[in-house]
């Protein structure tokens, strides 16, 4: 079983990879929770379950062209880290720009990430 450090760490280096769907696979639970600051249109910022975190990841790649995400962390306090996120995106359907910077809050148990929290500065 992964410490939560070992879990912080590899997560972040999914994150810096692009091989985030790789690390849903080995180091979120079956029962995730993940909260967001807020949803797109007609969705619900608490996805609960790994599919449907799986299916808003899905939503994202779908609405949203990436042009650069920074990470930074992750900064570790007992079972829970936290990661700092530089997000530079366009709206697929409009073609609006924005910068955001997100803080997100890990919740560990048992070696694998039970919860997620995202935390948004307004945007740019």
């Amino acid at each position: 079983m992964m410490t939560t450090q070992e879990v912080a760490v590899r997560l972040c280096q999914h994150c810096r990879d692009g091989t985030e769907e790789r690390g849903i696979e080995e180091l979120y639970s079956r029962e995730i929770v993940s909260v967001e600051p807020m949803a797109g249109h007609g969705r619900d910022p608490v996805s609960k379950g790994v599919d449907a975190l799986k299916e808003k990841h899905k939503w994202w790649a779908e609405n949203y062209e990436v042009h650069s995400t920074g990470v930074e962390g992750p900064y570790i306090n007992g079972d829970k880290f936290s990661v700092v996120f530089d997000v530079d995106v366009s709206e697929r359907a409009s073609g609006q720009r924005w910068r955001a910077k997100e803080v997100a809050l890990y919740e560990v148990e048992d070696g694998k990430i039970v919860r997620e929290s995202f935390f948004m500065a307004p945007m740019e």
